[in-house]
């Protein structure tokens, strides 16, 4: 992953953080209108109208072998955030995409610069345990110790498997599983 794309799973942070400054509704639908707009951008590339800083700005986050199709893991990213902030109770939510900001990027970082043990394609043992590490860090200063662990394990099982999208499963997967257990510990 480049450190750009790094940085677009960093700013999915911002997500709570405007939530709580304006509301969940008003970050909901900025989100929806971003999600729309790229998915148009995308469609228009592909017919060959290329729109003017979205295309360049797509292509160059891109993976090679994206490029030739509708380049769709920016609107995974999106549409699990969304999800998430939708399905989710508040604290459950933030934590969850916590979990997808920090988790996916140190774990694509840590296992591409020290990763030895591969456990799948462009997957590494070192890079789901730092991914799960900063997880849990920042999931446990929104939710408990417990529910940051099971949202974190959840969470990078996700990016681990990588089915369909660690972008969109990720963040579903540690919310449920943390909604689960608020459930059974009443």
């Amino acid at each position: 992953m480049p450190y750009q794309r790094k940085l677009i799973h960093l700013a999915t942070l911002l997500v709570p953080i405007l939530s709580e400054l304006t509301s969940k509704v008003v970050v909901l639908t900025a989100l929806c209108l971003i999600a729309s707009v790229y998915a148009l951008g995308e469609i228009s590339r592909l017919k060959g109208r290329p729109v003017p800083l979205l295309t360049p700005f797509t292509l160059r986050l891109s993976r090679p072998d994206e490029r030739d199709r509708f380049i769709i893991r920016p609107l995974y990213l999106a549409v699990g955030v969304i999800l998430t902030l939708f399905l989710f109770p508040t604290n459950i939510a933030y934590a969850s995409i916590g979990i997808l900001a920090v988790g996916d990027p140190v774990a694509a970082y840590v296992g591409g610069r020290f990763g030895r043990n591969h456990l799948r394609r462009r997957k590494t043992l070192e890079g789901l345990v730092a991914g799960f590490v900063a997880a849990f860090l920042v999931s446990a200063l929104i939710v408990s110790p417990l529910a940051a662990f099971v949202g974190s394990v959840g969470g990078m099982l996700m990016e681990l498997l990588d089915t369909p999208d660690d972008n969109l499963t990720m963040p579903i997967a540690a919310g449920a599983l943390m909604t689960l257990l608020s459930l059974a510990v009443r």
